[in-house]
């Protein structure tokens, strides 16, 4: 915060103003409010990222996230407009760009953006969001040939064959050290998830290893030819995390229409549809409870 505007609201308090006197006047419609006024719900999704948002023949974007928008448009019976964006270099980057800032080449800022953690720890960090509508949880997993499989963990197998993953990730930093090193000679990198498990099809690789969604749906009709299970990282506090939305703080009316709509989607069996459609196995988020900072908690962590 400048000091600038510290000094305002230290004014603001002496004066012994409410904090209800620093928001907009009650004549200007809110986020909700302004969604329903033009009919039109605009979603950022990351662009080129199967199966979650990608364009398919026609341009046209799809995927599971872009269905779940237009789902949740759908229940608050408007329109879905989908904002492909890139993603920056951090998680934080994405939430600045896209929910409570805007870039600063411009473009504003969606109502709505899907696919970001849903943790209490990364929502703390991250005050100018608010978290909502927990709906599915993603896990670091390996695909290995069946011929290649044995009782043992899967990783051991890959001290002497070959295992994609996609280049700077999670994924790809553990197997560098995994089993004291022995693994690092036999990780071959790629840009994505789709072209490591291209190779593993051609029989190129023993086994792929990355975020289960992704995985499967790039292996697609030819999955049974393929053992898939998670992946056992030693010293992580988890190899999954949960998904879920997020829209600028202060848009309350907006998240609980949203955080409403996706529980519904949860419960009667559209989310796990939606998954089925690309070829991805649906899992329950493991935390389906509002993450909701106080006023002075956020103002605490404000940077």
């Amino acid at each position: 915060m400048s000091s600038l505007r510290f000094a305002a609201v230290l004014l603001l308090t002496v004066l012994g103003f409410q904090q209800s006197a620093l928001a907009v006047s009650s004549d200007e419609p809110d986020a909700l409010e302004r969604v329903l006024e033009r009919g039109v719900l605009e979603v950022a999704v990351y662009s080129d990222f199967p199966p979650f948002s990608f364009r398919d023949d026609r341009g046209r974007i799809v995927g599971i996230d872009a269905d779940i928008a237009r789902a949740v448009a759908e229940s608050l019976g408007v329109a879905a407009a989908l904002r492909a964006v890139g993603a920056d270099e951090s998680m934080e980057d994405d939430l600045r760009n896209n929910v409570w800032k805007g870039h600063y080449l411009g473009g504003g800022v969606a109502d709505m953006m899907l696919h970001v953690p849903y943790d209490p720890g990364f929502a703390r960090e991250n005050d100018r969001a608010v978290f909502i509508a927990p709906y599915s949880r993603e896990q670091i997993v390996v695909a290995i040939r069946k011929q290649a499989t044995s009782g043992h963990d899967p990783l051991e197998l890959f001290t002497r064959e070959k295992v994609g993953v996609e280049l700077d990730t999670l994924t790809d930093f553990y197997l560098l050290t995994a089993y004291d090193g022995k693994i690092r000679n036999q990780v071959v990198h790629f840009r994505t998830i789709g072209e490591a498990v291209a190779a593993l099809k051609k029989g190129e690789l023993s086994g792929v290893a990355g975020p289960r969604s992704e995985i499967e749906h790039a292996l697609g009709e030819r999955s049974g030819d393929f053992a898939t299970g998670p992946v056992r990282m030693p010293g992580l506090r988890s190899t999954g995390w949960d998904l879920g939305a997020a829209v600028k703080q202060g848009n309350d009316s907006l998240a609980d229409a949203i955080d409403t709509s996706v529980k519904k989607l949860r419960d009667n069996g559209t989310l796990k549809e939606v998954y089925s459609r690309y070829g991805v196995s649906y899992q329950l988020p493991s935390r389906l409870t509002p993450i909701k900072a106080d006023t002075d908690e956020r103002q605490a962590l404000r940077r």
